[in-house]
């Protein structure tokens, strides 16, 4: 994949130690690519102001430079508007262009019976989970418009954009959106040679399904451990999918070999929906 060395690419999302951001970032930074990385600021703090790099964002960072990659951090706020065009102006003062943009960023949030769940609580998970990567896309697109050359756009979706679930309508509202925004946009953009495709993964092993995993060993009455390596056992491939499987697919559409791939919803699974 070496089509990606010196290319710019932009990853939301990033600040979890074990997710699926730091795992792209990884990757990314492993075929040569250079970095632009994305999460909410510390505290109330955004943009521009280099003190607002949380310290998980700034470690996912280092840890990226680590690698002879070049990369920068910096505080972002996918719901808000003025934060996505700083977050791409950045990318482009640093490193000229923007390539790819990997709309990762989400928030599990408003879990609970839908009937109780606060309307306010609801809006912030669409406006993150979904309208947070309409926001990332949109204003990458105009940039990729403006530069010429196309580009890709990577949205990431889940197992909940295929399947509802009683106790998470909100999460599951954004995720269903998502397949359709990334759709939408595809058939948008595809005239400028801007491919939109978007990674649904399943039980991903990362800090967003701890939660999950304690509900399960609390519900057998066994260990964390046990409880994990049961939802693997739930899995057809025998394992909770890892972030580094997600990671893999995301470079996969940043590149050159689906230069002819655009609107899919691509799952990363190990062959299940079911858990």
């Amino acid at each position: 994949m070496s089509d990606l060395n010196g290319k710019t690419v932009i990853i939301t999302g990033v600040g979890r130690p074990r997710g699926i951001g730091r795992a792209s970032a990884l990757r990314f930074a492993k075929e040569g690519a250079n970095l632009v990385l994305a999460d909410l600021g510390a505290g109330d703090r955004r943009v521009g102001d280099i003190d607002g790099i949380s310290p998980d964002l700034e470690a996912v960072t280092q840890e990226v430079t680590a690698t002879g990659a070049q990369a920068i951090a910096v505080a972002t706020d996918v719901s808000v508007e003025a934060d996505v065009e700083k977050l791409v102006a950045a990318a482009v003062d640093r490193f000229g262009q923007v390539d790819a943009m990997v709309a990762n960023a989400a928030i599990l949030a408003a879990k609970g019976d839908p009937l109780e769940v606060p309307y306010d609580a609801y809006m912030r998970v669409l406006s993150v989970n979904l309208a947070g990567v309409f926001l990332s896309a949109r204003v990458a697109a105009k940039q990729m418009k403006q530069q010429g050359g196309g580009g890709s756009i990577i949205t990431v979706g889940s197992r909940a954009s295929r399947r509802g679930s009683a106790d998470s309508a909100a999460y599951c509202s954004a995720k269903f959106g998502v397949i359709g925004l990334t759709q939408s946009l595809a058939m948008a953009l595809a005239g400028d040679g801007i491919r939109v495709n978007c990674v649904c993964p399943g039980a991903v092993d990362t800090e967003m399904y701890v939660g999950v995993t304690k509900k399960l060993a609390d519900k057998d009455g066994v260990d964390f451990k046990a409880a994990r390596a049961k939802l693997g056992d739930m899995i057809p491939l025998g394992r909770l999918t890892a972030a580094e499987d997600v990671a893999k697919a995301i470079v996969w559409f940043a590149t050159d070999e689906t230069s002819h791939v655009t609107g899919q919803a691509f799952n990363v699974n190990g062959g299940s929906w079911m858990n």
